[in-house]
């Protein structure tokens, strides 16, 4: 990420990641958060590593902001707000990318 831009506005981000999930009783568990990008991408600081899975690993699915059917692999994009300087301060969302209303308006904003 742009460390000479701390501050982030919602900029959506569909780079790759991916959430690997299971359905445990009526709970979703997130088995693993892939990210496509290594020490590059808009994701990386170099303190924390990838921010995606930072967000996610402490958060969990509060991160989410979508829906969609619960399937074993879910693409997502991401946006940051706030100061990525002090990320108690700054919030990760993300959306599934098969929202049906978030994919429609992701494919016209291409």
């Amino acid at each position: 990420m742009a460390q000479n831009n701390p501050i982030r506005d919602m900029i959506w981000h569909n780079d790759g990641h991916e959430l690997t999930l299971r359905i445990v009783k009526s709970e979703l568990e997130i088995i693993e958060i892939k990210c496509p990008n290594d020490s590059t991408g808009d994701c990386w600081d170099e303190k924390e590593g990838c921010l995606v899975k930072w967000f996610i690993s402490r958060f969990g699915m509060e991160c989410n902001a979508g829906s969609c059917p619960a399937t074993e692999s879910m693409g997502l994009c991401w946006t940051i707000v706030g100061d990525i300087r002090n990320l108690d301060a700054a919030q990760l969302w993300f959306m599934p990318t098969n929202d049906e209303t978030f994919s429609a308006w992701l494919t016209a904003n291409k």
